[in-house]
């Protein structure tokens, strides 16, 4: 790693993204805990800190959190998602985003009008925002665990490049990644993560 890797988690203060915080936050990493509320995610990231021993970690309002970020990792509930990446929206320019939501209603998944979340996200973006789903077979229980092994995730989407990218960063937190081809390709992965 050359250059200092910045990644922002929307929705950082939920479970899977304070597990997604503890296992890439490093040097030559710096891991941005967004939040709708400002206080929340400064909270946040003062907890983990002190988990981590060291201070790596920021907490800042999505808004700002993914001025900075190169990569954006969604992970929201899906009743948030819709409203969410609306609200980023022409904020994430020149970003990839990592979409981890999986549709689920009352803890059963199912398969939202555009297919899947990823879909979803990347039809309110357009084409010129490369979404890549990924990250959706991994417990918030065992990133928060260190000791626990993450097996292996699969990546889809319809950037090839952004797609290599995000599979370089799974590298990181210690899994191992697989390209499972285009974004249509997403929904039977969210309904994978849940059977």
């Amino acid at each position: 790693m050359e250059k200092e890797i910045i990644i922002a988690i929307v929705g950082g203060t939920g479970s899977l993204g304070r597990g997604l915080t503890l296992r890439l936050a490093r040097p030559k990493i710096r891991v941005i805990v967004g939040s709708r509320d400002q206080g929340r995610a400064q909270q946040a990231a003062d907890e983990l800190n002190r988990i981590l021993g060291k201070e790596l970690i920021v907490g800042k309002l999505n808004s700002e959190a993914i001025k900075e970020a190169e990569f954006i990792i969604v992970a929201v509930p899906y009743e948030g998602h819709e409203q969410m990446v609306k609200e980023l929206g022409n904020g994430l320019k020149n970003k990839i985003v990592v979409d981890a939501v999986v549709p689920l209603r009352k803890g059963k998944p199912f398969v939202p009008p555009a297919g899947s979340a990823l879909q979803e996200a990347q039809t309110i973006l357009g084409l010129e925002i490369p979404v890549v789903g990924a990250l959706h077979n991994i417990s918030a229980v065992d990133l928060q665990d260190a000791h626990s092994s993450l097996g292996d995730v699969l990546v889809c989407g319809d950037s090839d490049v952004a797609k290599q990218k995000v599979m370089e960063i799974i590298q990181l937190l210690g899994a191992r990644a697989f390209d499972a081809g285009p974004a249509a390709n997403a929904y039977i992965i969210d309904v994978v993560r849940c059977a």
